[in-house]
């Protein structure tokens, strides 16, 4: 899972802190308007603690469905017993961080550099004149370093398996008679 940054975390901490007072506040209204009062700041500090990061649970709890929130004192679809110690980890990324990880593009990757670069970025030339253009400089310095290279690979010779283009194109013509 992606770090967030500072301020998506902090939207998304205040946004769970403020539906969890809404959700407090809407059991307390059980108990008269004190309750509405009591539960909307016990959901909010919940909310506050919770947030995204695990969360280990300090005594046994029964977990119901959000959605049937509203029947604490009757019997929702299913209960779920949590131990004390267990852990509560976010397991899947919420839609806000999948849309971000779609939308966050790829680099490319760098080409690898091939001999003649090399040798180019290694070539010394002398310094630029004062009278030549820079766009004259490079076209020189490009001439001379072209020249070395084709001088240097010719010193090398060819090695073993590689066939000049001109051997082969000799070896070819020779061949088809």
């Amino acid at each position: 899972m992606a770090k967030r940054s500072l301020p998506e975390a902090v939207i998304s901490k205040a946004v769970t802190a403020v539906s969890l007072a809404d959700d407090g506040a809407a059991i307390g209204s059980i108990f008269g308007p004190a309750g509405a009062g009591v539960g909307g700041v016990l959901g909010g500090i919940t909310g506050l603690i919770i947030g995204d990061q695990t969360t280990v649970f300090p005594m046994d709890m029964l977990a119901i469905p959000a959605y049937q929130a509203y029947m604490l004192n009757g019997t929702p679809a299913f209960q779920i017993f949590i131990k004390e110690g267990e852990v509560l980890t976010q397991v899947i990324n919420t839609d806000a961080e999948q849309a971000m990880a779609m939308i966050t593009e790829v680099p490319k990757k760098r080409r690898k550099a091939n001999p003649w670069i090399k040798f180019s970025k290694k070539f010394e030339f002398r310094n630029r004149r004062k009278s030549e253009s820079a766009t004259a400089y490079l076209s020189a310095r490009a001439k001379a370093a072209s020249r070395a290279y084709k001088k240097m690979q010719k010193e090398n010779g060819t090695k073993k398996g590689q066939v000049r283009k001109t051997a082969r194109r000799a070896f070819e013509k020779g061949g088809k008679k």
